[in-house]
């Protein structure tokens, strides 16, 4: 009995999704469960696919994050083009008390306008040394950004009448 199979597939690499770009590169889970040692599971992921969803929560470009409320422990992985509006509502989110904590892996673009008004003394800040290797479409890793990057962890602030402590849910 002679078995026939079709070889014409090995070794071709799966092709990029057409919406996929470098905004959409997935932190590698190890990252993430680092934080979630020191921290808990997070509950929500704001800028999400729902195939790299860090939490059981999240919110996708279709859905759009920075219209929604962001409550708990939030994973941000914002689009590193643009990383303005969402540093900017992480602030917002955690000053407000709605969430009680947001860490956000952003590029290490110290001299930027976004970095200064809503990071720099904002937010904790955590160098890592080398570079992410991010994961792509594949599940697999793929290349790093150009830069290096930057974890930024957002708390929240105590406020007048709230009987939670700072940075709990």
């Amino acid at each position: 009995m002679t078995l026939a199979v079709d070889v014409s597939a090995f070794g071709k690499a799966m092709p990029k999704p057409t919406d996929w770009t470098s905004d959409d590169w997935a932190t590698p889970p190890e990252i993430v469960r680092a934080f979630e040692v020191e921290f808990g599971p997070f509950d929500l992921d704001v800028c999400a696919r729902p195939e790299t969803k860090k939490a059981p929560r999240c919110y996708t470009k279709d859905v759009d994050g920075l219209a929604q409320r962001w409550v708990g422990r939030v994973w941000m992985n914002p689009p590193f083009s643009d990383p303005t509006p969402w540093v900017r509502k992480a602030h917002e989110e955690t000053s407000t008390g709605s969430a009680a904590l947001v860490v956000a892996l952003l590029p290490a673009a110290t001299d930027t306008a976004w970095f200064h008004d809503y990071v720099l003394g904002k937010a904790e800040l955590r160098f890592r040394r080398g570079r992410i290797k991010f994961i792509g479409w594949k599940g697999t890793p793929i290349g790093s950004p150009k830069a290096g990057t930057v974890f930024a962890i957002y708390r929240r602030k105590a406020l007048a009448g709230d009987p939670r402590p700072a940075g709990e849910p």
